[in-house]
């Protein structure tokens, strides 16, 4: 066994199971060509799982699948490019039940680069966006502005503005403005009219 296979598989060994790995993690434990053929020998020994090219998991029981979750995986993908990446639109609309169509595969909007990585019969997608759009909180604000521009003002209705009234029930008046603040004028236009309707009632 040459160095740098022990030294990886030591590194490896002493990973918790379901850790992310990439080729990167071993930067100075030899050459890239070193460090790739160490990996595929471990894959062959089921140290380790390969997800996509350049994505690794331990398993948590050597030789048995790991369950893959997709959204740790993409965390631990933005982790390591040092991006940021938030639920796309899609996501937004079917989480706040809005839509019925839940997102076949994972889509994230980011500050990095565009990336559709295949993993299994699934797929994670990065789509390049406005730094604007990354600042919106991940909370129920949030995802209502990126629920709407998704939908278009031509979309609204009855039945969506219901909705949006039962969600906006459940957010502090500071959360929202705060993304309010971020959100196109049409969107800010609306959510005012309807808490103003809402509290004349």
């Amino acid at each position: 066994m040459n160095s740098t296979h022990r030294h990886i598989a030591q590194k490896i060994s002493q990973a918790a199971g379901g850790s992310i790995l990439f080729p990167t993690d071993f930067r100075g434990l030899g050459s890239e060509d070193a460090i790739k053929m160490s990996l595929s020998r471990l894959v062959k020994e089921g140290q380790v799982e390969r997800l996509a090219q350049g994505v690794y998991v331990k398993p948590k029981r050597k030789g048995k699948p790991a369950n893959h979750n997709l959204d740790e995986i993409a965390q631990a993908i933005a982790k390591k490019e040092k991006v940021r990446i938030r639920r796309s639109a899609e996501f937004a609309l079917f989480k706040l039940g809005l839509s019925s169509v839940a997102p076949e595969h994972l889509i994230y909007i980011t500050d990095g680069e565009p990336r559709n990585i295949r993993i299994g019969d699934k797929r994670l997608v990065f789509k390049a966006t406005t730094p604007k759009k990354l600042s919106l909180s991940q909370d129920t604000s949030g995802l209502l502005i990126q629920a709407m521009e998704e939908l278009g003002k031509d979309k609204i209705t009855s039945e969506v503005t219901q909705q949006i009234i039962q969600h906006l029930n459940t957010i502090s008046n500071e959360a929202l403005m705060a993304d309010l603040r971020l959100a196109p004028a049409w969107i800010y236009d609306l959510f005012r009219q309807l808490i103003i309707n809402t509290k004349n009632k």
